[in-house]
């Protein structure tokens, strides 16, 4: 069989297209690696903005974190309203993290979290079946048309967003100056 692969790189198109396919699959893979290492680097980052809003939050009788919106409603981090008899005793931080801003990084979370498994399908259950083929000397792509099926997948599969165009509410971005005397007016 390994005779089959020598046979077939002598067809001058065959050749040209394996050597596409090779070069398009080596840059595939490199940017699938670079957008899932992007991904969790981002993925920690929101994680640890969270977890600072979470400690910088207005607390529950229970110490349990609650955030309230602009029009008055006061939600705890799961998402469930905190009663109106609860949240009238509510003492509110000055630097207490707004749920609007809690809840949109909470959905920036997700979006990361779903490019995460977009990213990591893409690289796992195309890229990778099609790099097993492509190094199989003992059953190569069988034609100019096998390899430009394989061709079109990297391109049809390959997720279209690297990272999340929104940003981060400006709380949520931790602040790498420590406060010695924080304001509590």
């Amino acid at each position: 069989m390994r005779q089959r692969l020598a046979d077939l790189l002598l067809d001058p198109v065959y050749a040209r297209m394996h050597h596409q396919l090779g070069t398009t699959l080596s840059r595939a893979e490199t940017k699938a690696d670079s957008a899932l290492a992007n991904l969790q680097r981002q993925l920690v980052e929101v994680n640890q903005a969270i977890a600072d809003m979470e400690d910088r939050a207005a607390r529950d009788p229970n110490g349990k974190p609650v955030f309230r919106y602009a029009d008055g409603r006061v939600f705890y981090a799961d998402g469930s309203e905190v009663p109106d008899e609860i949240a009238e005793g509510i003492v509110w931080p000055a630097d207490a993290p707004s749920a609007e801003d809690y809840f949109v990084l909470h959905t920036h979370l997700d979006q990361i979290e779903e490019l995460i498994m977009e990213w990591d399908s893409y690289r796992n259950e195309v890229l990778g079946p099609i790099r097993d083929r492509y190094e199989d000397e003992d059953n190569p792509f069988q034609n100019p048309g096998a390899l430009k099926d394989a061709l079109d997948d990297i391109e049809q599969h390959r997720p279209s967003s690297v990272s999340i165009e929104t940003s981060a509410p400006e709380e949520a971005v931790l602040s790498k100056k420590p406060i010695a005397f924080p304001d509590f007016n």
